[in-house]
C-alpha cells in the first residue's frame, strides 16, 4: 500500500476521483485497483505545513534585536510544524508510519514550491520509505491516470527541492538580518517603526519609489500645437505643424503667428510614405503574462489572477498555472484538435472555427520542446467546462487562455502605416499619420488593447505633389504630463526583467557588514 500526498484537499480529491474510494477524516482511501493492487491512501498538506524556525529557536540571544548580534545565520536551517496545521500533519504522519505502507508518492504541485512542501513534511516526520514523484501538468482524469502509470523516481526532481529550500533559507537570511539592521539604524534616527526588508518586496519598493520621485520632481510645462485641416481636391485630412520633428511650441504668441500665416494658404503634398507592418499572433500565456494581461483588462491583482487560475486548474480545465514557459511540446499540440472540437461547441467561441491555420505542430513560435522548462504554457485542457457554470472571474480568465490558443491558429495581422508631409506656402511643414487595416488575422480573436487606445485615423487616397488649400487652422494648448504610476501588471513584467538589478544595487548600498 502507498500513501499519496497532495498539496491541497481539492487536489487530493481530483487524484482519487478516477478510482473507487472512501472519504475519511483527513485522507481518502483508494480501494484496490490495477494501478494500486493493495489500495492507497490519499492525504494532503494545507499549503506549507512546516516552516523555518524563528531566530530565538536557534539561539535565545537572537530574540532581542541588537546590532552586535548581526548577522544571524544558523549553522543548519531547521523546520517545525505550524501550530495551526498540526492536526493534519499528525494525520499524514500516522498514515506514513502505518506498517502496511511500503512507499510514498509525492503528489505536490509539479514545481519548486510543491517539491518543498511535501519533502519538508517527510523530513520533519523522519520518514525514509521509498519515494516516487507524480509529475503532471493538469488534473484531468487522463492526466492523473497517465501520471500514476509513469511515476518518476524521486531523484529526478530532488534538485527542485534543493532550489526551493535554498531560496527559502536565503529569504530568511535577507529578511531577518536586513529588517533588523534597517529598523535599528533608523531607530537611531528617531524612527520607532519596524521596517520589513525582503528579497522580493525591496526591489519592488525601489521601483515604485524611483517612479514616485520622478513624478514629484516633474514640473508640468505648457505648450501649444498648430493643427491644420487640408482640402486637396475635396479630400480632407488633418496635419500637425512641426519643425525638425518637434511639434510642441513653447510660446503661445508664436503658435498663433504660425496659425495666422497658414490660414487660407496653398498646400502641397511634399511626400507620402507607406510602411506595411505585419504582426504575428502573441505567444501562449505563462503566469506573468497572464497576470499582466488580466490586470490590464480587468484590473485583477496578480494574486486574484493566480487564485482564479489555480481554481480552474484544480477543476481540470486548464494546465498548471505556475508556469514560466510560453511554449508547448508536440505531445500537447496533439491534444489541440480535441480541445478545439469541444471549444467549437461553446457559443462564445464557435464563430472562430474552423481556424485558418489547421495546426501549429511545426510552428516553433509555439511548439518547442527546448523552451519548455518544468511546465508548458497555460492552455485549456480537453476537459472543457460549461462556461455558464463558471464564476464571473473564472469565465474571464478561461476566456483569455482559450482565445490565446485559438489566436495562435490564425494568420498574422497586417496594417499599412501612412505618413504624409504637407507643406504650406512652401514654408510651414505639417505631418499627418494614419493607418489602414489590411488583414485582421488573429485580431479577429483577440482585441489588442494597445491598438484600441490608438484612434485609427484613416487618410484619404493621396499622391505626392497634389495641391490644395488650408481649409482651417487652429491652435491647441496642452501641458506636459508626469510619468504614470506603475500598475500591478506592469510591476510583474518589470520585476521579471529588472528586479534583481535593483536588489543587488540595494544589497551593495547597505553594505551589510556588521
Amino acid at each position: 500500500m502507498k500513501v499519496i500526498i497532495a498539496e491541497k484537499p481539492d487536489q487530493a480529491s481530483k487524484l482519487a476521483s478516477p478510482f473507487k474510494h472512501k472519504k475519511k477524516q483527513g485522507y481518502i482511501e483508494i480501494l484496490p485497483t490495477p494501478i494500486f493492487p493493495s489500495g492507497a491512501y490519499v492525504t494532503w498538506a494545507v499549503g506549507h505545513i512546516c516552516e523555518l524556525l524563528s531566530p530565538e529557536e536557534y539561539n535565545p540571544q537572537w530574540k532581542k534585536w541588537r546590532l552586535q548580534t548581526l548577522p544571524i545565520i544558523p549553522d543548519q536551517f531547521q523546520y517545525r510544524v505550524s501550530r495551526s496545521k498540526a492536526k493534519q500533519y499528525q494525520i499524514i504522519k500516522q498514515l506514513l508510519l502505518n506498517q502496511n505502507v511500503t512507499g510514498i508518492i509525492h503528489a505536490g504541485d509539479a514545481g519548486r514550491e510543491g517539491e518543498l512542501i511535501i519533502r519538508t513534511i517527510l523530513e520533519t516526520a523522519k520518514i525514509k520509505k521509498p519515494l516516487q514523484r507524480l509529475w503532471i501538468s493538469s488534473l484531468t482524469e487522463n492526466a492523473v491516470l497517465g501520471g500514476f502509470n509513469s511515476l518518476l523516481d524521486e531523484s529526478e526532481t530532488r534538485n527542485l527541492y534543493f532550489e526551493a529550500r535554498s531560496r527559502a533559507c536565503a529569504d530568511w537570511i535577507v529578511g531577518m538580518n536586513a529588517s533588523r539592521v534597517y529598523t535599528l539604524l533608523l531607530q537611531q534616527k528617531g524612527f520607532s517603526d519596524v521596517f520589513s526588508v525582503g528579497r522580493v518586496q525591496t526591489p519592488t519598493l525601489a521601483l515604485i519609489v524611483k517612479r514616485e520621485k520622478e513624478i514629484t520632481a516633474f514640473k508640468s510645462e505648457p505648450f501649444w500645437e498648430v493643427l491644420a485641416t487640408f482640402n486637396i481636391d475635396g479630400k480632407k485630412y488633418e496635419g500637425k505643424w512641426h519643425k525638425d520633428q518637434e511639434s510642441r511650441i513653447l510660446d503661445q504668441k508664436m503658435a498663433e503667428k504660425i496659425a495666422a500665416f497658414c490660414k487660407g494658404k496653398d498646400a502641397r503634398i511634399k511626400s507620402l510614405d507607406i510602411e506595411r507592418k505585419e504582426y504575428q499572433p502573441p505567444f501562449l500565456f505563462n503566469l506573468s503574462s497572464l497576470q499582466a494581461t488580466a490586470n490590464s483588462l480587468f484590473k485583477f491583482s496578480p494574486k486574484k489572477t493566480l487564485d482564479t487560475a489555480q481554481g480552474l486548474y484544480t477543476k481540470g480545465y486548464i494546465s498548471y498555472p505556475r508556469s514560466d514557459s510560453s511554449f508547448i511540446t508536440k505531445e500537447e499540440a496533439k491534444m489541440i484538435p480535441d480541445i478545439f472540437s469541444k471549444l467549437a461547441n461553446q457559443e462564445l467561441f464557435n464563430k472562430y472555427f474552423p481556424t485558418p491555420v489547421k495546426s501549429i505542430m511545426d510552428n516553433r513560435r509555439y511548439v518547442n520542446e527546448k523552451k519548455v522548462t518544468d511546465h508548458y504554457a497555460i492552455i485549456p485542457t480537453e476537459q472543457v467546462p460549461q462556461l455558464s457554470k463558471l464564476s464571473g472571474d473564472e469565465q474571464k480568465i478561461y476566456d483569455l487562455i482559450a482565445r490565446r490558443l485559438i489566436a495562435a491558429h490564425y494568420e498574422k495581422a497586417i496594417f499599412d502605416y501612412t505618413t504624409v508631409e504637407t507643406v504650406v506656402d512652401e514654408r510651414a511643414e505639417f505631418t499627418s499619420k494614419g493607418k489602414q487595416k489590411i488583414q485582421d488575422g488573429w485580431r479577429k480573436v483577440l482585441f489588442d488593447e494597445q491598438d484600441s487606445k490608438d484612434k485609427e485615423v484613416l487618410l484619404p487616397q493621396l499622391s505626392t505633389d497634389e495641391r490644395g488649400i488650408v481649409q482651417n487652422v487652429k491652435v491647441k494648448d496642452g501641458k506636459t504630463q508626469p510619468p504614470k504610476r506603475y500598475t500591478e501588471g506592469q510591476l510583474i513584467t518589470l520585476m521579471k526583467t529588472a528586479g534583481y538589478r535593483y536588489f543587488f544595487r540595494w544589497a551593495e548600498s547597505i553594505k551589510l557588514v556588521i
